[in-house]
């Protein structure tokens, strides 16, 4: 099957909204139904090791169907915009050049729009002069004043850096120095988008969804949650480590250190879950026409086949 247009742009689908909506089925069965592949772009599914409280898709639920950039990450590795810009793109002509259709499922709205819009975000270059000073630093000093280093001036990254990682520090440091590279001020989108796209977004309604969320918290409690987050803690990972402070992870780290019971860290996760959902609405507005939303508050099934009887239309048409 060949998915490039007329116009040489190569075709692509995106599945987006918000979190429990229902974006990994539709998007395997999309996958199925039209010879495609899911690229994740949910940036919780980088993770390895972190499975049950991102609510990862199992094989149960992937049928068959090959699903890119999960579990590419240690839990303490830094996956900037740039560096996933470039990662996906080339997954992306992979599977175009294979003939198949890429199909983009996720609720990070930023990544979503950097693949779409065509954004140019620079990746961090390596600065040469910076890293033989703190290589320099590191040899003559010690790991602890680098550490300070980047305590004294970013406090905040220095939280979710391992301090005790000599690599791990000198590329926080580079990072801090060269920040501005994630900024909307250093991006620019392409005067054209890249691809031929038809955009599905997912909807429930809002009660509902708070609804499923609770329930899918309650899953996962029964699936390993706490265990999952027990032996992260195991291999020496913590709540400063950057996968970690997540949600589902800090909630269940602060019950583990006895700070409230378990029902409370479900509490304090199902709230910051709706205020992600919130944040993700903000990313793809119900009047944004390059997308087409379709209900999945009642009939997931039926609303299901009409994703697949308009993304069907769209395909056979260009």
């Amino acid at each position: 099957m060949n998915h490039q247009t007329s116009s040489s742009k190569p075709k692509l689908v995106a599945v987006i909204g918000a979190t429990a909506t229902g974006k990994t089925s539709v998007g395997v069965e999309l996958a199925l139904q039209l010879d495609g592949e899911v690229v994740n772009v949910d940036s919780r599914l980088f993770y390895r090791g972190m499975d049950v409280a991102t609510a990862k898709p199992g094989l149960d639920e992937t049928k068959g169907v090959p699903h890119h950039l999960i579990d590419i990450l240690d839990p303490d590795e830094h996956f900037s915009l740039g560096e996933y810009l470039g990662t996906v793109r080339s997954v992306i002509s992979d599977i175009v050049n294979r003939g198949k259709l890429p199909i983009l499922v996720g609720g990070s709205g930023q990544y979503i729009w950097a693949i779409i819009e065509g954004w140019e975000v620079p990746e961090i270059e390596p600065d040469l002069k910076l890293r033989a000073e703190l290589e320099s630093k590191l040899s003559s000093d010690g790991i602890e004043s680098l550490a300070k280093q980047l305590i004294d001036t970013a406090p905040e990254v220095a939280k979710v850096t391992d301090l005790k990682n000599p690599r791990r520090v000198v590329r926080a440091i580079e990072r801090t120095r060269s920040d501005s590279t994630d900024t909307d001020s250093n991006r620019t989108k392409a005067d054209e988008p890249p691809f031929d796209h038809f955009i599905v977004g997912l909807n429930v309604e809002r009660t509902v969804l708070h609804t499923r969320v609770v329930d899918r918290l309650t899953a996962m409690k029964e699936s390993g949650w706490v265990q999952e987050v027990e032996a992260l803690l195991a291999r020496g990972y913590s709540d400063t480590t950057r996968a970690l402070s997540g949600i589902g992870y800090r909630q269940v780290i602060g019950h583990l250190e006895g700070q409230y019971d378990l029902d409370e860290a479900i509490r304090l996760t199902a709230v910051a879950t709706n205020r992600l959902i919130r944040q993700q609405s903000n990313w793809f507005k119900q009047d944004d026409t390059r997308i087409k939303w379709f209900d999945m508050t009642d009939d997931a099934l039926e609303t299901t086949k009409s994703v697949l009887s308009a993304v069907n239309g769209w395909h056979a048409n260009r």
